[in-house]
């Protein structure tokens, strides 16, 4: 018997094998493929943000970071920028602290969309924020946030005897924590350094020979 398949015999055979390579094709693209997410890839390539916290006339000193005059500048490449208390003129950014690295920058992406601060839907300032100034006895809270080409920015106003503006407060904190910027101790609770005795002065055997030596001058 030849080996060879006739030409009727080939046809037959290729009509039963397809059937099954269609039902098998079918079954491999039914399979749901496993996409590796990746979360820094939601972060925009031109987030930016410039946070700003302002004290009114009448506001003392506070021991809470976001009581206190504080300005957070986050560029896009990662670098973060922050200054407390002696913040330098309008038009200057703070001086550089650090870095962030990509999984920080997505955390703060994160923060910013679950309080709500990346929506321009949500904005409630326009124009210039740092022309804004803070009223009487309150504190000020001004955010510029730019991210996939659009500029949000955000006013909010506080007191430092009340829990409004929780979100804002929170913001603060957060960016904060990240420029290593933390909450001033009070001076009550201040721990105090302690001092150990080192013993006797080694100078003290030369203080009479100075003594003698400014009388002589003396005369």
């Amino acid at each position: 018997m030849s080996s060879l398949l006739t030409p009727r015999t080939a046809l037959a055979t290729i009509l039963a094998v397809f059937p099954l390579l269609f039902v098998g094709c079918q079954a491999a693209s039914a399979r749901p493929t496993q996409a590796v997410a990746d979360p820094a890839g939601e972060v925009p390539a031109d987030l930016s943000l410039d946070l700003w916290v302002r004290l009114g006339f009448g506001v003392g000193e506070r021991a809470r970071i976001e009581e206190r005059n504080v300005r957070l500048v986050l560029l896009s490449d990662g670098t973060l920028c922050a200054a407390t208390e002696r913040l330098p003129p309008e038009g200057r950014r703070p001086a550089r602290v650090r870095r962030l690295a990509r999984e920080q920058m997505t955390e703060l992406w994160s923060a910013l969309r679950a309080s709500g601060f990346a929506s321009r839907s949500t904005a409630e300032a326009r124009g210039s924020v740092a022309l804004i100034e803070p009223g009487n006895g309150e504190v000020l809270a001004t955010l510029e946030l730019l991210a996939n080409g659009q500029r949000i920015a955000y006013a909010r106003r506080y007191r430092p005897d009340d829990e409004r503006e929780s979100a804002m407060r929170a913001l603060v904190r957060s960016v904060a924590s990240l420029a290593w910027a933390s909450d001033e101790a009070l001076v009550e609770s201040a721990e105090i350094p302690t001092r150990y005795d080192l013993g006797a002065d080694p100078y003290a055997r030369f203080a009479p020979r100075m003594k003698d030596g400014a009388k002589d001058g003396a005369r």
